[in-house]
């Protein structure tokens, strides 16, 4: 099976309270003769995922711990997971803002945590959102459907709150992950002290370790964008201090070498790296 027959999508949030919500999306491949394993790369921001096929695996390579990747929740990461798929495959999920946890469950983050979909809407809540997404599909319909069932759950956190994460996120995307504690401060119009106790909070995570992510999800995203450019410029280019350090953090986050990681078949990461698609 090729890449090709993959079939990723991404749509933009439509409802005005979904503003938690970062983008839904839909996947599905119609299976593979043999198991099929894809590196899921950390990036800094929680998911909702629905299975509508045959559900795969989830592997957890530092710890060697696996579970079925099914109907889930799960926070920010900070290493790798390894996904592997035999049969026909169809998910729908919602990636969050990396707040959004917060607005849903209240005090669970979730960091390098995998939830039940049930444990964390309760078991009733969650078979009528599968049993709504099995009857929309695996396509834009399973994907508003998804987006309906976040919101009717969702607790918006202050206005104040929202700006102050917003800017600081943004500065760190924008930036890559470059910027230290005080310049992230400055964007978000608070002290530092401040800006750590909302990250901690409502992420999970510090700005530190959130730029620490940010700044390796856009070094893969070289990798995988362009394999002609060198890691020496890559890693130049992503605010790395050298080689060696961009190196260091590769293994950290991924468990595999960057030229181990480049022989691999991650379609999947080279897509979610890919422009935003629109639903044809």
């Amino acid at each position: 099976m090729s890449l090709s027959e993959v079939v990723y999508r991404r749509y933009p949030p439509s409802l005005e309270q979904a503003g938690f919500i970062e983008h839904l999306w839909t996947v599905q491949a119609p299976g593979w003769p043999e198991p099929r394993r894809e590196i899921l790369i950390p990036n800094g921001r929680p998911s909702v995922v629905v299975n509508l096929a045959e559900p795969g695996a989830r592997h957890d390579p530092l710890t060697g711990r696996s579970q079925v990747n099914g109907d889930t929740v799960f926070g920010i990461t900070t290493r790798p997971h390894v996904l592997e798929q035999s049969g026909p495959s169809a998910y729908v999920g919602a990636q969050l803002r990396p707040w959004g946890l917060a607005v849903l469950l209240g005090t669970e983050r979730l960091v390098d945590e995998v939830r039940p979909l049930h444990d964390c809407f309760g078991g009733r809540a969650a078979a009528e959102l599968i049993g709504v997404l099995a009857g929309r599909g695996c396509g834009e319909a399973g994907a508003r459907a998804l987006e309906a069932f976040l919101v009717r759950h969702a607790a918006p956190l202050s206005a104040r709150t929202e700006e102050v994460l917003c800017r600081a996120v943004t500065a760190v995307d924008t930036s890559r992950g470059t910027l230290g504690a005080g310049e992230l401060a400055h964007h978000a119009e608070v002290s530092a002290d401040r800006l750590y106790r909302l990250f901690k909070s409502h992420l999970g995570v510090g700005p530190k370790k959130f730029s620490e992510l940010t700044r390796y999800y856009h070094f893969v995203g070289g990798l995988l964008s362009d394999a002609r450019d060198s890691a020496a410029l890559l890693a130049q280019l992503h605010g790395y201090y050298d080689q060696a350090h961009a190196a260091h953090d590769f293994k950290r986050y991924t468990g595999v070498s960057a030229r181990s990681f480049q022989r691999l078949h991650n379609g999947i990461a080279r897509l979610m790296h890919a422009p935003f698609l629109q639903a044809r």
